[in-house]
């Protein structure tokens, strides 16, 4: 019973650990970013590997913005929106 219990235990921390967003708000606004990020990209012709290579971050990182179900590091959001152009992350946000 009590390794069963310990299972469990694990499991659940492994659950409250994800960097998945835990609220429906959460969810909405890491929608929203990935689909201005993937609007910027678009409008300025620029493909994912050029956001990638600009950003410093890794390919998979900018898939995971548009898909919008993990949430974002503020210095990944910050190096993405310096990628598009604007001062900071902070600008960025002001525009979703």
């Amino acid at each position: 019973m009590f390794q069963i219990t310990v299972v469990i235990m694990k499991k659940l921390q492994r659950l409250r650990n994800t960097s998945k967003p835990r609220t429906p708000f959460e969810e909405k606004l890491l929608l929203r970013i990935g689909r201005k990020v993937h609007k910027e990209l678009y409008d300025s012709n620029k493909s994912i590997e050029w956001l990638a290579w600009e950003a410093e971050i890794a390919r998979s990182t900018v898939q995971r913005v548009f898909e919008a179900k993990y949430n974002l590091g503020i210095i990944t959001l910050d190096r993405i929106a310096r990628a598009l152009g604007y001062s900071d992350a902070i600008e960025f946000l002001k525009t979703i």
